[in-house]
């Protein structure tokens, strides 16, 4: 046994298809093959059932699998020790993240994160709403993300960055344009207003303001400003109620009111991650510099 296997078999215990895991592994087809091969025999056991290139583990697998993780997670950390000791930071970073903290707060983290910790460390950045990030950092695709607060969630803690306006939105030939800021009962006479789905978190925020005025959104089928944007503008007798982003920068023709009963930290933004999980040094450099990272807020 050698630890290119190990690491071989954690890769295709992960992907289970022998193909993508060569290939993300740089090595054929057979080679990976073989050498899994060589490691069961070795062991006595068999790890993984195998149907044409796709594969699962079986149980003896899966407990090997857990042990294999600890063992190169150990490795790795204490790599990525040593390194740090050298004075070198290495190693990348996958970061999930809403798309509307990148035109903004995340280029100014990025870029002082690299003025004190240098150039070394790769971000590998993905794009997406905030249930779905979530869901693919407790699936471990992402070592930390930036979205939306989700309840019901022990496993993982929850940061707080930076917060979001919710705003009225209407087209400039709107009758409420004129005035210089709205109360949420101006909304009661609105024949249209556009928001964002119940279910999502910034949508069930919503839900909950504007039902105890009375208020019922009549389309909620929007996910993202510039979604929200387009639909107001198409239609301008409609309000929309949307988070003040910079999605919203392309629509010339709408204008953003202030509500006088919204705070402007309507909406939280969080960095997130596995409160129990490994990380490596890198990661755990990054969440102490996003808790203590200060950016001047301007939308």
């Amino acid at each position: 046994m050698n630890l290119s296997q190990l690491y071989y078999f954690r890769k295709l215990a992960e992907l289970q298809h022998f193909t993508r895991a060569a290939s993300e592994l740089y090595i054929t087809q057979p080679a990976l093959s073989n050498s899994m091969s060589h490691l069961e025999k070795e062991l006595g056991i068999p790890l993984f059932e195998r149907e044409g290139r796709t594969v699962k583990l079986t149980r003896y697998g899966k407990e090997f699998y857990h042990y294999t993780c600890e063992s190169l997670n150990a490795l790795e950390r204490g790599v990525a020790l040593a390194r740090e000791h050298a004075g070198s930071y290495q190693g990348s970073i996958d970061i999930g993240t809403i798309y509307t903290i990148q035109g903004d707060y995340l280029p100014a983290l990025l870029h002082a994160y690299r003025d004190q910790y240098g150039r070394n460390i790769r971000f590998n950045l993905f794009q997406g709403l905030s249930l779905p990030l979530i869901e693919d950092l407790e699936n471990d695709r992402y070592e930390v993300v930036f979205s939306a607060y989700i309840p019901g969630k022990p496993h993982l803690t929850f940061v707080p960055v930076l917060s979001q306006q919710l705003i009225a939105l209407v087209h400039r030939s709107h009758s409420l344009a004129w005035r210089d800021e709205l109360s949420i009962d101006d909304l009661h006479d609105a024949k249209t207003i556009v928001t964002y789905p119940p279910e999502t978190p910034v949508g069930a925020e919503v839900e909950q303001l504007i039902k105890a005025h009375g208020i019922t959104a009549t389309d909620t089928s929007c996910n993202d400003e510039i979604t929200l944007g387009s639909v107001v503008d198409s239609m301008p007798e409609s309000v929309g109620l949307s988070l003040n982003t910079i999605g919203l920068a392309p629509f010339r023709t709408l204008i953003s009111k202030r509500l006088k009963e919204v705070t402007p930290d309507f909406h939280q933004v969080c960095l997130v991650y596995k409160t129990s999980a490994y990380k490596t040094r890198a990661v755990e450099n990054f969440i102490e510099f996003v808790r203590s990272f200060s950016w001047d807020q301007r939308i």
